[in-house]
Formats: C-alpha cells, sequence, structure tokens
C-alpha cells in the first residue's frame, strides 16, 4: 500500500506543513528533552508533572509553550526567578528546523518521512540521556523498533525495505559489536554494548547504501565526541554520534533525489 501526498502539488499548502512540521518539532522537542531528563533522574515520565528545577514550583500552560514561553519569561522561572538553561531552547529550535528540512527535502507526506521525523524525536531524546548519565534507555530503543513495525507496512517497497534493512542492521551490529569487545580487552575496561544495539534499531530503516553513509559519519563524529569525552573526563556518550549519522543519511539521500543527481 502506497499512502503518500505531493508536498509541492499545491505550493501554498506545501509552505504551510513545513511551517506545521517546525511547530511540531518544536513541541516534540520540548517533550522529548523533558522525558530524557526525567528517565535519567528515575522521574515518572508518563504522570509527572513538569517543574522547575530550582524551586520545585509546578509549571503551568503558560509556561510550556516552546520557544515562545522562554523568550517571553527572559530565561528565567516565573515563580523563583533563577534562571533556566538555554538548552531546551535550543534543542526546540534545532529540532523544529529539522523537522522542517526533512519533509521539504523529502517532498512527499508519506510513512517513509513521518518514520524519519519520529526518529528524529526519539533520537534527540536517547542522545540526550546518554549524554547526561552515559546509558542509552533501552525504552527509547523499543519505540524505535515500535515505529520500524508500524511504518514497514505502509511502505510500496515493503519487501526490498525490510530484507535490506535486516541485512544491514546485522551485519554493522556484529562489526560494531565485535570492535566494541576489540576496545574494550585492549582498554581493559568495562564496555556498553548500547550503541551496538542502538545502530541495529537504526539501520534497519536505511538499507545498505544509506547505512555505509551513516556509519561512515558516526564514525568520525564518535572519534570526536571520545575525545571530547576524555577531555573532560567523562563516560564515553556514542548515541549521539550514532543519531547524527542517521539523520545526516535519511538527508543526503532526499537531497540527491532533490537536486535530481
Amino acid at each position: 500500500m502506497d499512502f503518500s501526498y505531493p508536498l509541492f502539488q499545491i505550493p501554498f499548502v506545501g509552505y504551510y506543513l513545513i511551517f506545521l512540521a517546525f511547530l511540531f518539532g518544536a513541541v516534540f522537542a520540548s517533550f522529548i528533552t523533558c522525558t530524557a531528563w526525567r528517565v535519567v533522574r528515575g522521574e515518572d515520565w508518563m504522570l509527572g508533572h513538569s517543574h522547575c528545577d530550582t524551586c520545585g514550583h509546578e509549571l503551568s500552560t503558560a509556561d510550556l509553550f516552546p520557544i515562545v514561553s522562554y523568550i517571553a519569561l527572559k530565561g528565567k522561572c516565573r515563580y523563583c526567578g533563577s534562571k533556566v538553561p538555554p538548552r531546551d531552547l535550543i534543542f526546540e529550535i534545532i529540532l523544529g528546523v529539522l523537522f522542517a528540512v526533512t519533509l521539504a527535502l523529502h517532498g512527499v507526506v508519506d510513512a517513509a518521512v513521518i518514520s524519519a521525523l519520529a526518529l528524529e524525536m526519539l533520537l534527540l531524546g536517547l542522545s540526550l540521556a546518554d549524554w547526561d548519565s552515559g546509558v542509552i534507555p533501552g525504552g527509547f530503543l523499543a519505540a524505535i523498533l515500535v515505529v520500524w513495525i508500524l511504518s514497514a507496512g505502509f511502505r510500496p517497497d515493503i519487501q526490498r525495505f525490510a530484507f535490506e534493512g535486516v541485512i544491514a542492521s546485522l551485519s554493522a551490529g556484529l562489526l560494531i559489536a565485535i570492535g566494541t569487545a576489540i576496545a574494550g580487552k585492549i582498554l581493559k575496561t568495562k564496555v556498553s554494548y548500547g550503541p551496538a544495539k542502538l545502530a541495529m534499531c537504526l539501520l534497519i530503516f536505511l538499507g545498505i547504501k544509506g547505512s555505509v553513509i551513516a556509519m561512515g559519519v558516526a564514525v568520525v563524529l564518535g572519534i570526536i565526541f571520545a575525545i571530547v569525552c576524555r577531555a573532560r573526563k567523562r563516560k564515553l556518550s556514542l548515541a549521539p554520534a550514532i543519531s547524527i549519522g542517521f539523520v545526516a543519511a535519511f538527508l543526503v539521500k532526499d537531497l540527491l533525489v532533490f537536486l535530481g543527481v
């Protein structure tokens, strides 16, 4: 089954959907950054109320509008006046722009782009959680697999998509796991297989060619992140590198199509 809508079939509608994508990106960024913060600290991410990290006061609806609330309150808590770190604002803008660019380059509203937007949100959350704690929460990995299961059936190329995705996932996962084990032996330290699991969950969406791009970007960024983490004497966090590699692969593929290359 092929469920798709050409984005620029009606120009005004296309631009409207791109603007809408930016708004949704900002909203989902606000949600996922809060979720990652709670998961790292063991708080209830489903039922807990948003609150100021300094005074603990429960935030009202007016305090939670993405981007707008931060600017209106001048980056401070309405109740205690403490300064609110700009991290959430930055990621709200970044995910909003990323949603808009992803939709614009893809040019079609279909299962592939919807799953990509969902993954971008999840990758932001697990990257922040990994950066803060050095651990990739299993709940995020499970959510990624759920996205694949829900979206695969709506793709017109489901057989090729599933076959290439599984081959790429298993191959890359095996290579990363072996590399991780060897690194652990050489460095004589306990290693985490979280990055290998994350790569397997993501590459199932990309196939062979996309996986090559994703892993190439991830390796280069992984080296940079390793240097940064060592310089700061903190746990190694590879989820951001792998996540950026996946997003880059998806965008590059659509950019080439967009340019007619």
